[in-house]
């Protein structure tokens, strides 16, 4: 039994319906101690299959005809292997209707939308899995909030600690240049977001990630837009850290490999 309020428990469950339970000591700041307060109110409450990214939602064509018939729009034709440059209309799609589906009932296919087309993006640029996402949707309610996040950016990621992930509705700048985005200050405003909502998902990593150097071809694309960006936002600067880190929320001793792991509840 975990008695001590800065120490928990995740409890992972494998292709065999092994348990294994990995023992976590929440980090010291002002944002995790946030956190750890918001999953109190969780703890007891089902994961969201598709935040937590456990529903399948690779068939694309078939998740966007039944967003369309849910939002009672006429579907667009697209390739039978999606390219980039439709995953940014369809994207767009998603935000022109965003506001509006979102005050429905029974939308869960809004959600699934959203993340089939940036799981279709994400099989173009990502062979392995790098983390095993934890989240509760639209169960959060007030549980989300703004707040500055990049600032609590570490240099590196950890194997099996657990962080905050960037959960904006949008793109960082990065993934806005390799999506071939439209070279406009508005769009690059409206789409590229920092790191400013609070949520109470989490992910595990699954391995050590340090940053990548920006290559000198986004730097020149980038520049053109930067400080009208940042000042957009109120932020200093967007950095390598702040592209491919998150922030600390709890760290482990555990090195045991997690990449077939599946979570199953958290003990406070």
């Amino acid at each position: 039994m975990v008695t001590r309020i800065n120490k928990f428990k995740l409890l992972l469950e494998d292709k065999e319906k092994n348990v294994l339970d990995i023992d976590y000591r929440l980090h010291d700041t002002v944002l995790a101690r946030k956190w750890f307060t918001k999953l109190k109110h969780l703890r007891n409450i089902p994961v969201d299959p598709i935040e937590s990214c456990t529903e399948d939602v690779s068939n694309l064509h078939e998740i966007y005809t039944q967003f369309c018939k849910f939002a009672e729009i006429d579907c667009l034709p697209i390739s039978t292997i999606v390219n980039q440059k439709e995953c940014n209309l369809l994207h767009k799609v998603f935000e022109e209707n965003h506001e509006r589906l979102s005050r429905r009932k029974n939308n869960k296919i809004l959600y699934k939308f959203h993340h089939a087309i940036h799981s279709s993006e994400k099989k173009k640029h990502h062979a392995t899995k790098t983390k095993i996402d934890i989240g509760w949707g639209i169960k959060e309610g007030p549980l989300t909030e703004v707040m500055q996040c990049q600032p609590f950016y570490e240099e590196k990621l950890q194997k099996n600690n657990l962080y905050l992930p960037w959960s904006e509705l949008g793109k960082t700048p990065y993934i806005y240049w390799i999506n071939n985005e439209p070279t406009e200050q508005k769009r690059f405003n409206m789409l590229c977001k920092p790191h400013i909502t609070f949520r109470a998902k989490f992910f595990i990593a699954l391995h050590d990630i340090e940053g990548m150097t920006f290559p000198n071809q986004f730097n020149q694309y980038f520049n053109q837009f930067k400080q009208q960006w940042l000042k957009h936002y109120g932020i200093d600067d967007w950095t390598e850290r702040d592209e491919w880190s998150a922030p600390l929320l709890a760290h482990t001793d555990s090195t045991i490999d997690l990449h077939e792991m599946v979570f199953q509840k958290i003990i406070l």
